[in-house]
């Protein structure tokens, strides 16, 4: 089912929720997941948001550049996510599909002891998500013998999925 289709008639609240989870996001990406939207429809949610002081604005500016990198790992999956909600960390999002569970996993350096301390908790069944910026901080990972992906994004998207 189309992203689009799922969110229709409730942008403002699934905006609100994924700026909860994310806690910052850049707007060009909001734009993108959104791009059903007409401009008109679009300015006024942003609006709206504005007025709730709810426009991309984080406390924890260590974690800008994470929660950046996991949204444009959701941006490429959208199509398939039924549900999400935030995630017990290393994860920052976890969602569903109609096949599978998803965790969104950002790699970076000061993650990866995390994220290898977890990897024993999470259900073989749940496919890990590894977002990272560059591909040689995958080495560090270590992975569960199925379901686990690195996610390598640059600074327009998902640039390629691999298989760890």
């Amino acid at each position: 089912m189309k992203f689009s289709n799922t969110v229709r008639r409730r942008e403002v609240a699934f905006m609100i929720r994924l700026l909860t989870i994310f806690g910052v996001v850049e707007q060009r990406q909001m734009r993108l997941l959104f791009n059903h939207l007409s401009n008109r429809s679009y300015g006024q949610i942003l609006a709206r948001l504005r007025r709730e002081g709810l426009a991309y604005f984080s406390l924890d500016h260590g974690k800008t550049l994470e929660s950046v990198m996991v949204f444009w790992a959701f941006i490429k999956m959208r199509d398939n996510v039924l549900d999400f909600c935030a995630s017990d960390p290393p994860a920052i999002l976890s969602f569903s599909s109609a096949a599978k569970d998803y965790d969104l996993i950002p790699g970076s350096k000061q993650n990866i002891p995390a994220i290898n301390a977890a990897r024993t908790v999470v259900a073989e069944a749940t496919v890990r998500l590894i977002v990272v910026d560059d591909l040689s901080t995958l080495d560090e990972v270590e992975p569960r013998l199925v379901n686990d992906y690195g996610v390598l994004v640059g600074p327009n998207g998902v640039e390629q999925i691999y298989k760890i």
